[in-house]
Formats: structure tokens, sequence, C-alpha cells
């Protein structure tokens, strides 16, 4: 791996770790305004929906991450 990979690698990781941010604030402001009575279908379904897509964007975190904590721990070429 070539520095230039690696700075691209990164840069993957911190854009799929704002990426699930953003839908963490998502999921929580949805649960922030859940009340006492039941939701209604719309609502419980918007809210699993919701969080498949945050489950899917913590997953393209993870491997983002773990891809960039290998190619740290093996080092990369240094070469232009």
């Amino acid at each position: 791996m070539t520095h230039m990979e690696f700075l691209e690698l990164y840069a993957s990781c911190a854009t799929a770790m704002r990426a699930y941010t953003v839908e963490m604030e998502k999921t929580a402001t949805m649960l922030a305004e859940c009340t006492l009575e039941p939701l209604s279908f719309k609502e419980r379904f918007d809210l699993m929906s919701q969080g498949i897509v945050e489950n899917q964007a913590y997953l393209t975190y993870v491997g983002a991450q773990s891809l960039l904590f290998n190619a740290a721990r093996l080092g990369y070429e240094f070469s232009n």
C-alpha cells in the first residue's frame, strides 16, 4: 500500500464515520419524539427502516475502520 492509498483509505473511513453519525442522529431524533402512546404503523415502519439504514451505515464504517487499522498495523510503503 502506498502513502496515497493509505490517505484515501483514511478519507474513506472518515466519510463512513460521518455518514454513520448522521444516521445515528436521525434515529436518536426519531426516538426522542416517541410518547407514552404506541407508535402508529407508519411511525413503527419508519423507525424500523431507519434502524436498518443506521445499521448498514455502522457496518460500512466498521469495515472501513478495520481496513484502516490493518493498514496502520502493517505499515505502508512511502512512495509517490
